[in-house]
């Protein structure tokens, strides 16, 4: 109880307090029911809790004690009184020997034994605590690359003399360089530029292995550097070769269809990585001696995003997110077996909107975590500590193999917004000047900050979008002259959608997982509901609002809010990224920007493909969709039935993003630049 564990045989899972509570009162009355009223009592205290806190508490137990809810045989629901715990309780007691044990010590001995281990305590804590704060506090920040390209996937290798990182050409082209640490020199790994992710050393540091995905298009997705292609597959370098001449890569695992994330090596020729659908994600091993990949971890009850693999301890750690957006972090064995599983908390507090992106520390048994440009040491019980740093714009980082150092990618994205007209060309007159930043088109409130999602008021002239100059995002708005920030978010949660009222007069957004509700004056009001809300994604009229939600079932899936009845109800389609419902019909895309037609009514399972339309980038007025078509470079108009009517401007690279239109007039992001360098942070 005092740690908030459940162990089972080996394994053991950390649970919130409120669940163990629920368990404890259910097993001192073994077969007897408890009612609602009891528990509520009992456990909360007659605090204010969220709705259906209770039932919440008893699903995780059962997913913990690997019980179902249709059959169970555990935990028994009495519908509209209680529940039963189904099962004998055996109550654990101290031996009569280690009492006896206890009794026989002479109170002067124990005494100066006490007195012993407080003080042997307190001196080791106090050293533990200074040497801690020391290792949390960054004491230097050294700048390792300086060019006008930008880098990723920074790494040590094995015995620290080099650093690898990917240095991108353009959001499709990178190479794979090596600098030298003593010397400074750099060296270029790769013959041919390709799009790489995932750069990696073999543990014995002879060779580099990564991801690389092919036909590769810019305009495909939102992202400066795209996530989408038709084909993955590991690569390998060897690091000796390829330093004295860059070296062709060799295949390990040929393309397949399916994404792949992460690949690292494990021994006698096998590599890990993780294989991502739209329906789950799943750890696999691969052997390139058999040619044959086996699934190692693949959890119903969790959504897997990371991972890494600790080569001391053979083991793997990932982490993921269960129903309630909790993030966990699991240590399973090779064989894909759970030693222990954790939530990851920071001051008690385990909600995190952002994925952990993390690498394995050997020295601590510890793992280097960043979240929202924050630096993390995160232990494998799920405990976060900050470092201390003056840079908060860090994107992932690496720990030295042998000194207290870190290598980091740091930097930003500055994307700006622009209007432009559909009917004539957009030209742009630059002048000469100090620090000028050429755009695209001309920006809407120009900042060097990240600004997007720009959406017109209807019914009115204002126009508002996200932006992170405030530090954070927040919403503003944009009257035609000047620019006012809207919204003042305790929290520093990312968010990138938000959907006007069809009166023009709200907005709503989902925060932390819950619905806001903002007026024009800055009002907020929050729906709370038991799933944890993503985004909002349409208001079609008065009464009803759509937004996303992560399960575990699925990435996403799509729910509709009654504001007359305060009713939640989800919408049977699943992994929508954005929707345009008609009286009629539902138009959706996903994530990887296709776009489907199906019928309004919930009861219709059937959906259309639209293969013409490029959900990605677009938007929907009237009887029309208007779309960027990546194959001409052009924004294009088409009909509700994915048939294509007219080109209408074309657009210029890095400024094809189209997110509202008006009569027109379209609105647009546009990417300025992308800033990211390698750094050594010392602490």
């Amino acid at each position: 109880m005092t740690r908030s564990e459940v162990i089972y045989d080996k394994s053991s899972i950390k649970v919130e307090p409120k669940v163990l509570q629920v368990l404890y009162l259910l097993a001192q009355h073994p077969n007897q029911v408890v009612s609602h009223q009891q528990i509520m009592d009992q456990v909360w205290h007659g605090t204010e809790v969220v709705p259906n806190a209770l039932q919440r508490c008893i699903a995780r137990l059962r997913k913990v004690l690997g019980d179902d809810a249709k059959s169970p045989h555990i935990i028994a629901t009495h519908p509209k009184i209680g529940y039963r715990l189904m099962v004998e309780v055996r109550w654990q007691q101290n031996s009569d020997k280690q009492t006896k044990l206890a009794v026989a010590i002479p109170n002067s001995i124990n005494k100066r034994i006490w007195i012993a281990i407080i003080s042997f305590a307190l001196f080791f804590g106090i050293m533990f605590s200074v040497n801690i704060s020391n290792e949390l506090k960054i004491k230097s920040i050294k700048q390792l690359t300086h060019t006008d390209a930008f880098e990723s996937n920074a790494t040590y290798s094995p015995d620290g003399k080099y650093v690898v990182f990917n240095r991108h050409e353009n959001s499709c082209q990178s190479h794979i360089w090596a600098k030298h640490m003593e010397t400074g020199i750099e060296s270029r790994l790769t013959e041919q530029a390709g799009f790489y992710r995932n750069t990696r050393f073999t543990p014995d540091g002879r060779s580099l292995i990564y991801t690389q995905q092919r036909h590769c298009n810019q305009a495909s997705t939102s992202q400066h550097e795209p996530h989408t292609a038709n084909c993955w597959q590991i690569n390998m370098l060897d690091l000796a070769a390829s330093l004295h001449n860059p070296q062709p890569a060799i295949v390990r695992l040929q393309c397949q269809n399916e994404q792949i994330e992460r690949p690292i090596a494990l021994p006698n020729h096998q590599y890990a990585y993780l294989n991502i659908t739209q329906s789950q994600t799943g750890l696999f091993r691969y052997s390139a001696t058999a040619q044959a990949a086996t699934e190692l971890f693949k959890p119903s009850d969790m959504t897997i995003y990371t991972y890494d693999y600790d080569h001391n301890q053979s083991q793997f750690i990932v982490l993921g997110y269960n129903d309630q957006f909790q993030h966990l972090i699991t240590i399973i064995d090779n064989q894909g077996s759970i030693v222990q599983q954790n939530t990851i908390h920071f001051n008690g507090n385990s909600v995190f909107t952002e994925r952990f992106n993390i690498h394995a520390s050997m020295s601590n048994n510890s793992l280097i975590a960043v979240n929202q440009g924050q630096l993390y040491h995160l232990n494998l019980n799920g405990q976060l500590s900050k470092y201390e740093s003056t840079t908060k714009d860090i994107l992932s980082a690496y720990q030295h193999p042998t000194k207290p150092q870190l290598l980091a990618v740091k930097g930003y994205k500055d994307i700006d917004i622009a209007e432009l007209s559909i009917v004539k060309s957009t030209q742009i007159d630059n002048k000469p000047g100090i620090n000028q930043r050429v755009t695209p088109y001309i920006s809407i409130a120009r900042t060097k900050a990240l600004e997007i999602s720009p959406k017109y008021q209807p019914a009115g002239e204002l126009i508002a979008f996200i932006s992170t100059r405030s530090g954070h995002s927040e919403i503003w708005l944009w009257d035609g002259e000047q620019s006012q920030q809207l919204s003042h978010f305790e929290s520093q949660a990312k968010f990138e959608r938000f959907v006007w009222s069809p009166n023009g007069q709200h907005i709503a957004i989902v925060v932390d997982g819950s619905l806001k509700i903002i007026d024009l004056k800055g009002n907020v009001e929050s729906f709370v509901h038991d799933v944890s809300m993503h985004q909002a994604v349409a208001w079609p009229n008065e009464t009803s609002l759509f937004f996303t939600s992560r399960t575990t079932e699925s990435a996403k899936s799509l729910w509709q809010f009654d504001f007359n009845t305060y009713a939640f109800s989800q919408y049977p389609v699943e992994n929508a990224k954005n929707i345009w419902p008609t009286s009629k019909f539902l138009f959706y895309s996903d994530f990887s920007g296709k776009v489907f037609k199906r019928d309004l009514s919930p009861k219709t399972q059937k959906a259309q493909h639209l293969p013409s339309l490029n959900g990605n980038s677009l938007v929907m007025q009237q009887s029309l969709f208007y779309g960027y078509d990546s194959s001409t470079g052009y924004l294009s108009a088409y009909s509700l039935s994915g048939e294509f009517k007219k080109q209408l401007i074309p657009l210029k690279p890095f400024a094809w993003k189209l997110t509202d239109i008006r009569d027109n007039t379209v609105l647009i992001e546009q990417v300025i630049e992308v800033n990211q360098d390698v750094v050594e942070l010392t602490f």
